[in-house]
């Protein structure tokens, strides 16, 4: 009993070492400042255009399936309107009252929209182990249930199966190890094999956009054409369609104690691929010649569905967005720890302005780099011209020159200039 006691300690000393490094590893990526910054387009869409009209009617919906058009014809008019390059409206038509072809040039989005989605539905089985006894039991359904699997019952002495996962098996044996240390369980649970059935269904969701980029003045001219698509995909089990079909017994717990010793299965599964293969085949047909059917209100709920297309619409456009027009991104960066500021918590919580302005405060002789880089990155955080990115880059540099060779100075350095690059490219485009 004192060996069975030293070793559970031992497990729970390494369940909790797993834990706290793990808790561990996700603050320390906590430590960083988050903001927006605005990037040029891939192209350059000449000055002059400042209209753009999205010709629904030019706009093909043969293949669109989950009828998504009108939501990624708005949506993509609204991403354009809020970074502020272009004036877009979405029409039906497109005359000489609308525009002056002679006077100005706008430009117009035309192409196709394509949506769709199946619904697989089949039959399959695994095996699973079952654990008998008080804390097995108790063990194994408690493991079940933090990590969401489906249980059954054999039929023999109702032993609690389940097929088991990495995070249910480290459950099971924390959950197992303390009700043995309460006096539940003194031995090792006995344990049997069943191989079970059960229905799933795997559904798919599906958008494609099909969009070119036309200038019209007095001049007509393609400047992009993009293809661009996002899929959604999804494995859903039917847990109450779990059935034991084959089950192997200990003979231990009905043969006495001649063999109480033993700890597996006296009778395994004969001929378990067959079994396997046989149990895999239910002999019925789930759907016809007429294809996959279509995700409907049973296969996901109508809010779950709503935001599943509202991501696909947004992963579709945004390539196109990205290509046409100057498009604002978040940007991750590393705060420097310590510095007489301490101001590394300020810019964690998105307070640029507050953090500078204590930075500031401290004469620049008694600065240490920590505090020269957070100011760098107060600045950049907050930039609102390419001054404040030179100040960042100025900042950064003073950073690494008083501590040199400091990987976290240096890839502020290097940010930057890559912001001031992409700064000349972004006036041409909206100036």
């Amino acid at each position: 009993m004192k060996k069975t006691y030293f070793t559970h300690k031992k497990y729970f000393t390494l369940l909790f070492c797993l834990c706290a490094s793990v808790l561990f590893s996700a603050c320390s990526r906590l430590n960083v400042s988050q903001f927006e910054v605005q990037r040029p387009s891939r192209i350059t869409v000449p000055r002059e255009v400042k209209k753009v009209y999205i010709r629904a009617d030019l706009v093909d919906e043969t293949n669109d399936k989950l009828g998504i058009k009108n939501q990624v014809l708005q949506q993509l008019a609204d991403e354009l309107n809020r970074f502020g390059r272009f004036k877009v409206s979405v029409v039906n038509t497109l005359d000489g009252s609308q525009f002056d072809s002679e006077k100005e040039t706008v430009a117009i989005i035309q192409g196709e929209v394509i949506s769709g989605g199946e619904v697989d539905r089949g039959q399959f089985t695994d095996l699973a182990t079952c654990t008998g006894g008080i804390s097995g039991r108790l063990s194994s359904a408690g493991a079940a249930t933090i990590t969401n699997e489906a249980i059954t019952l054999d039929n023999w002495r109702g032993y609690v199966c389940r097929r088991g996962t990495f995070a249910g098996n480290t459950a099971e044996l924390a959950l197992s190890s303390a009700f043995s240390m309460a006096g539940l369980n003194d031995v090792i649970p006995p344990k049997n094999q069943v191989v079970r059935i059960y229905d799933y269904k795997n559904i798919s969701l599906f958008a494609q956009a099909n969009f070119s980029f036309n200038m019209i003045g007095l001049s007509r001219e393609t400047l992009a054409i993009r293809a661009d698509s996002a899929s959604f995909g999804r494995s859903i089990t039917e847990k109450d369609s779990y059935r034991n079909i084959k089950e192997s017994h200990l003979i231990s717990l009905t043969l006495g104690s001649l063999i109480s010793i033993t700890r597996i299965p006296i009778f395994p599964i004969p001929n378990r691929q067959i079994a396997l293969a046989s149990r895999s085949n239910p002999k019925k047909i789930f759907y016809g010649p007429k294809g996959l059917a279509i995700p409907g209100i049973y296969d996901l709920p109508p809010k779950e569905k709503r935001n599943v297309i509202q991501q696909l619409v947004k992963r579709t456009l945004e390539s196109f967005i990205r290509t046409i027009s100057p498009y604002k991104q978040m940007v991750n960066a590393e705060i420097a720890e310590g510095g007489r500021a301490k101001a590394g918590n300020l810019l964690k919580e998105g307070k640029a302005q507050k953090a500078r302005k204590i930075i500031e405060e401290i004469p620049q002789e008694k600065r240490e780099s920590q505090d020269w880089y957070n100011l760098g990155l107060s600045y950049e955080a907050g930039a609102l011209s390419v001054q404040d990115y030179e100040d960042a880059r100025r900042f950064y540099i003073t950073a690494l020159k008083k501590s040199p060779g400091t990987k976290l100075y240096a890839q502020g350095v290097g940010r930057i200039r890559r912001y001031l690059a992409e700064t000349k490219t972004l006036a041409g485009q909206t100036q």
